[in-house]
């Protein structure tokens, strides 16, 4: 097991927090994101905890349609660039968690409620940066998180809040044939290459629990970066797997990742932040040569207790939500 600091060029690991103690959860928490797959996992995560006990505070767009799922829950609708105006919401609260997915106000909203969240005391904020390692082309792909990280790294370092960033791989709750080429109701399989390069996925709610049980001890994960699988497979693996479900053969086809992520990658260069750039760029920075859901199979996940789960059994629960 090993802790990774995220951008270590970054981020300096000699401050001392007075208020951080082993013994003592953060039991106040404000989600941002809390519609997104994560954020209503993490949400679910933390009203089923008996202890500690959560309260929750979910902060919205003004124009969300957010669903309250729980009386426990306090639904706050708000300009979330409102730097001022957020302030006041945060006041009380011990830790706040970002699980928004990134569009054009993700850097405005993101450091507007860091800012929020210092000026009202927050201890520690989690970030919006799941996913692969820092590798330069998933960076590509995801280079709206780039300014968040260097204005958290800012605040960290000069000692106004503490973090806790997690990454988490390949998010498993993808579609199977939109993420993974796997079409099961084809059988049919598009292999990324040859199928082989191996990278870790992790489902919403492991990563909800994970983020749970950060919260629990909130100083033994205090300015690190986590790393977190369910599973450690391949793409051949997953194929394979769905075939002795379906009991048949799959037609595949081979995808030159080199050329999709360079078209899509120029594609970027040119400000085109289209989705099929975006999602090309990624999945060539996971699947190729890179590997950057690649890392050490002894990562956090023991540390951070996560139970043990069967790809088998997730994955065949996915074909029968239809995913």
């Amino acid at each position: 097991m090993r802790f990774a600091f995220l951008s270590s060029s970054l981020f300096k690991n000699n401050t001392s927090y007075p208020y951080l103690s082993h013994t003592i959860a953060f039991t106040n928490v404000a989600v941002i994101g809390a519609g997104s797959g994560v954020g209503k996992a993490l949400v679910e995560e933390l009203l089923s905890s008996s202890e500690p006990i959560f309260q929750i505070t979910v902060l919205a767009r003004e124009s969300s349609n957010y669903i309250n799922p729980s009386s426990r829950v306090n639904v706050i609708k708000h300009d979330l660039t409102d730097r001022r105006g957020m302030v006041e919401h945060l006041r009380g609260i011990d830790a706040v968690i970002l699980t928004q997915g990134v569009d054009s106000s993700f850097v405005a909203t993101s450091t507007a409620i860091i800012e929020a969240a210092i000026d009202a005391g927050v201890k520690m904020v989690m970030p919006s940066d799941l996913g692969g390692k820092d590798t330069p082309i998933f960076i590509q792909a995801t280079a709206h998180k780039v300014p968040v990280r260097a204005f958290l790294a800012e605040k960290v370092n000069e000692g106004k809040i503490t973090h806790t960033t997690i990454k988490n791989g390949a998010f498993f709750s993808m579609p199977l044939k939109l993420g993974y080429g796997i079409d099961y109701e084809a059988k049919k399989a598009t292999l990324f290459d040859e199928g082989t390069q191996k990278f870790h996925t992790t489902t919403s709610s492991t990563i909800a629990y994970a983020i749970g049980n950060v919260l629990r001890s909130p100083a033994q994960f205090s300015n690190k970066t986590l790393y977190i699988h369910d599973f450690y497979t391949t793409q051949s693996e997953m194929i394979s797997i769905i075939e002795a479900i379906v009991g048949e053969s799959f037609n595949k086809t081979t995808l030159d990742l080199a050329e999709v992520g360079k078209q899509s990658m120029e594609g970027l260069k040119r400000g085109e932040r289209t989705p099929q750039n975006i999602s090309g760029t990624l999945r060539y920075a996971v699947w190729g040569e890179e590997g950057s859901s690649d890392w050490d199979n002894d990562d956090d996940s023991d540390a951070l207790g996560l139970p043990k789960k069967d790809l088998r059994d997730e994955l065949k629960k996915k074909m029968e939500q239809g995913m």
